[in-house]
């Protein structure tokens, strides 16, 4: 049988004869890179499947609330090492605007709480065409 190339590896493997396509050694580092390689592309074009990965990931940390801050604990190298990388990725950012992280979820700071507010519907009324209100908010404590 003619060998092939591993995509992940660059080395030369004999692929099955179950899988005339193979393009993956069998290498356990390599088949993972196959299947992130794989994961990777099916987010990105599957938006159910792109959904229920999120939904996952939400659920599992939702039930173990506290997994990061252990893990920070238990290694303190690694978590030294990421905030010497996240120094350096944070001066490699535009200062313009707020030159602070935070994750995508998170509320923005500085949301004005007292104004004036144009409130707009999402989905125009079929015959009163688009409805708008000017609301007047203030702060209750």
């Amino acid at each position: 049988m003619e060998k092939r190339w591993c995509s992940a590896c660059g080395e030369a493997f004999e692929p099955r004869p179950q899988a005339p396509r193979q393009s993956y050694c069998e290498k356990s580092d390599c088949q993972k890179s196959r299947k992130r390689l794989w994961q990777k592309t099916k987010r990105k074009t599957d938006h159910d499947y792109h959904e229920n990965q999120a939904q996952a990931q939400l659920n599992w940390r939702k039930d173990h609330p506290d997994y990061w801050r252990e893990y920070r604990e238990a290694h303190p190298d690694y978590t030294a090492k990421n905030r010497q990388k996240q120094s350096q990725r944070n001066a490699r950012r535009p200062t313009q605007g707020n030159p602070l992280i935070a994750n995508s979820d998170a509320s923005p700071t500085g949301l004005p709480v007292t104004g004036l507010f144009k409130l707009v519907a999402i989905t125009p009324n079929t015959w009163g065409g688009r409805q708008e209100w000017l609301v007047q908010m203030t702060l209750m404590s």
